[in-house]
């Protein structure tokens, strides 16, 4: 199943030479492919970025109405818009539709993203300072087809007060709100992200609902633009290799995971893609060497080694479920379910032993009585073997 969820150093070679000169030795800058697929049909047109944030002039009216009621206006502006947002999310439907600003706050239902986009105009407007986090959550499977696997996103957003020169411009002395539309108790903060990965991940989104249909074609040029934002974005190059496999062009497929293996700070979906290309080219030994890589890498973030785990699940890759498992577990072992599947794993490798401790733990840390149930149940019949 393909899943489709800087600070540059120069190495410096020191060497001993005659005169005992310094001897410098710079590694090349990884080039991004020649991405030279492109649609001769006019029917695909890659929105600019100003029409993903760009309100209604009645939009706008009705924001600046709002900022003048007497009991708003003397408020911070990041207050201001916390307000306007909650006045207007009420009855908002959440739904999973990848809307434009004015299309989310004209229908009142969007997703996370959606959502996201609807605060970053709103802030505009109001000349407020925003910032975007990376939420490391379990992941929502959304769609599944016979090719492709969709997750959900989840970003938060931090509306900054505005400071005078005077003022400390450290941002985070500074007094903020943050807003989260989907916040769960399994969330992990990750990463903070600049305006451009933040529309890179809109356009990986559109993206996404267009390989879902089968237009792969305007998908790549969707994610060629994410890419011109945020070169070393893994989901976007992953993505954007997975679109250039549809459309017949494994050499670029191939070419796309091998930079984003030097470039891009999540390699786990990389590596996994790689290796599925590879072994569906009957290169074996290349592809498990990528295999073995993607067995001993480290990632802190947790979730996505629980999708490997999934995904190896399914094909019955038992002992590679096991380790992702692990990895998983590690990082994150308040999970109650990854404990069952780690027992399912366990017992077809011939481990009932540690399947048992695995229920065990299942157990302990569900709060629901309907598993405990389950798991109760397939440790009695375990222990009665």
């Amino acid at each position: 199943m393909r899943r489709i969820v800087v600070l540059c150093c120069q190495l410096l070679v020191l060497g001993l030479t005659q005169g005992c000169q310094l001897s410098v030795q710079p590694i090349a800058t990884p080039q991004l492919p020649d991405l030279g697929h492109t649609d001769n049909s006019t029917s695909f047109v890659v929105p600019q970025l100003e029409e993903m944030y760009r309100l209604s002039p009645e939009q706008i009216a009705e924001l600046t109405q709002f900022t003048l009621r007497e009991d708003i206006a003397l408020l911070p502006k990041q207050k201001q818009a916390y307000e306007f947002l909650k006045s207007r999310l009420v009855n908002f439907d959440f739904e999973g539709e990848n809307y434009f600003a004015s299309e989310s706050l004209a229908l009142g239902r969007g997703n996370c993203m959606a959502l996201a986009m609807l605060t970053y105009a709103i802030a505009r407007e109001l000349d407020i300072q925003i910032n975007f986090q990376v939420m490391h959550t379990m992941p929502i499977l959304l769609d599944v087809s016979g090719k492709f696997a969709m997750t959900s996103d989840h970003v938060r957003s931090f509306l900054f007060q505005e400071v005078s020169e005077e003022q400390t411009t450290y941002l985070w002395q500074r007094d903020r709100i943050v807003i989260d539309y989907f916040p769960d108790r399994y969330d992990r903060g990750g990463k903070m992200i600049d305006e451009d990965e933040f529309f890179a991940m809109f356009y990986r989104n559109l993206a996404a609902d267009s390989m879902m249909v089968g237009e792969f074609e305007y998908a790549h040029l969707l994610l060629k633009r994410a890419l011109e934002l945020a070169p070393d974005y893994a989901p976007v190059i992953n993505m954007l290799a997975v679109a250039s496999r549809q459309l017949s062009d494994n050499r670029l497929a191939e070419a796309l995971y091998q930079y984003g293996l030097q470039v891009a700070d999540e390699k786990v979906t990389l590596l996994s893609n790689y290796h599925v290309l590879l072994t569906k080219q009957g290169r074996d030994q290349e592809a498990r060497q990528i295999k073995q890589q993607l067995l001993a890498y480290d990632d802190q973030r947790p979730y996505i080694w629980y999708l490997q785990a999934k995904d190896a699940m399914a094909i019955n890759d038992f002992e590679s479920a096991e380790v992702y498992l692990n990895k998983f577990l590690e990082n994150t072992n308040y999970y109650h379910k990854a404990y069952f599947d780690l027992a399912k794993v366990q017992l077809q490798l011939g481990k009932p032993y540690k399947a048992k401790k695995a229920l065990d733990l299942a157990i302990s840390y569900s709060s629901s009585s309907e598993n405990k149930g389950l798991y109760e149940a397939k440790l009695n019949w375990l222990s009665s073997l």
